[in-house]
């Protein structure tokens, strides 16, 4: 099916589009929290910079998908988001200290946040009957683009040093730009929501308890990986020896097996587990690998509980947003993704920070410690996100699986 899509010259362009896309945010993650601190910067300022890109989302993500509706853009949107990383990332080249690399993290989270536009955009281009294996087909770009972001990231850093590193975000984001001028802004005028209607489904949804509740679970799991992969276990891992390929190589393990879990989730472990047995196991994973990298001083260890930090964020995430979607009406899918999405960018910029403040006033394997708490807290969050979803009055048409995918960033 992938193969057939594939052959539409659009559809291409816009898979490619997508790759930059996730190239553009995610180049540089692997590597910046330790080049950060073996530049002198403290770990409480590390951590800020490092949830820059979280609470930027958390800000944007929300408004974004609203406006898009009203104006009856979005192709506009997309583009205005990859400018911000193309000009913040080189200024932050030229004067590197922790005002301009703020600042470059957060137009990243800008960017990030246009994310759902490229699902609905692209699913626009097919038949209804075609939506779902489109989606899934854009699923593949993150994991593709995040795996050759951290190789291309992690090469130019390792031949030609740190500064290397930060212009593969805006020239990734520079050649996405130039590609957008192609696309296509498929627009359905009859499907189009008015302001109101927008504000009035926007209501409904926030005094809705349940999107609250999956939403606190969602912040929690999500606050895992960027709390480790992305501040934590670099750092550790460059304090025994390890260099920029290691920290590639780190990275990619915890994301190939990420992917993994996504992909088992819908064709094996829904159906013989089911969801909350799913969530469950994959949580107390989470809590076992963040528990134990702090006590093993082998990096080849590090990598078996790296693998399983990735294997569990998959499968525990993947769960969070399939319960955001139960017993959602078609039409308000996109508003109570967006606020979904918005509660758990708290957790992309809560994680991060907490473990600054960790490393400054107490040290490295603490901040695990806590982590592994907060994920004992999500385990007890579990079934009751689960039933908060089932008391839901059931609409009359089921939630698609397209709104699933397009929510994976």
């Amino acid at each position: 099916m992938f193969r057939a899509l594939l052959r539409r010259s659009d559809v291409r362009l816009f898979f490619c589009i997508s790759v930059l896309f996730y190239i553009c945010i995610h180049s540089i993650d692997a590597f910046l929290a330790p080049m950060l601190i073996s530049d002198g910067i403290q770990p409480e300022v590390v951590g800020l910079i490092m949830g820059a890109s979280g609470l930027a989302t958390l800000f944007v993500r929300f408004p974004i998908g609203i406006l898009s509706d009203v104006v009856k853009s979005r192709k506009i949107f997309i583009q205005l988001s990859l400018l911000l990383p193309l000009v913040t990332w080189p200024i932050a080249w030229l004067e590197p200290n922790s005002i301009t690399l703020y600042l470059a993290k957060a137009a990243d989270g800008v960017t990030a946040a246009t994310w759902v536009l490229y699902n609905v955009l692209f699913i626009r281009y097919f038949d209804r009957k075609d939506a779902p294996a489109a989606v899934a087909l854009l699923a593949l770009a993150g994991p593709l683009g995040v795996f050759l972001g951290n190789c291309i990231g992690g090469a130019l850093i390792h031949f030609f040093g740190h500064g290397a590193g930060y212009f593969v975000s805006s020239i990734s984001a520079f050649m996405a730009l130039i590609l957008t001028i192609r696309i296509k802004d498929v627009h359905d005028a009859t499907r189009a929501p008015t302001l109101s209607a927008c504000i009035i489904s926007a209501r409904r949804q926030l005094s809705d308890p349940s999107v609250w509740l999956i939403g606190l679970l969602a912040t929690l799991v999500i606050l895992v990986p960027f709390a480790t992969r992305d501040t934590l276990t670099p750092i550790y891992a460059q304090q025994l020896g390890g260099k920029a390929g290691i920290l590639t190589l780190l990275s990619n393990v915890h994301l190939l097996f990420y992917a993994l879990a996504i992909a088992l989730c819908s064709s094996v472990f829904y159906s013989r587990l089911g969801l909350l047995n799913t969530a469950l196991i994959a949580v107390v994973m989470q809590i076992v690998s963040s528990v134990a990298i702090p006590y093993t001083s082998n990096l080849y260890i590090i990598y078996l509980w790296q693998a399983m930090a990735g294997f569990s964020f998959g499968a525990a995430f993947a769960v969070t947003m399939s319960l955001s979607v139960v017993n959602t009406a078609d039409d308000e899918q996109s508003t109570r993704m967006g606020l979904f999405q918005t509660i758990y960018s708290c957790g992309m910029f809560v994680g991060p920070v907490l473990m600054g403040i960790m490393l400054q006033h107490v040290n490295l394997t603490s901040g695990y410690l806590v982590i592994g708490a907060l994920s004992i807290l999500s385990l007890i969050i579990t079934p009751l996100a689960a039933r908060s979803v089932q008391h839901r009055q059931r609409p009359k048409t089921s939630a698609g699986t397209a709104a699933l995918s397009a929510a994976r960033e």
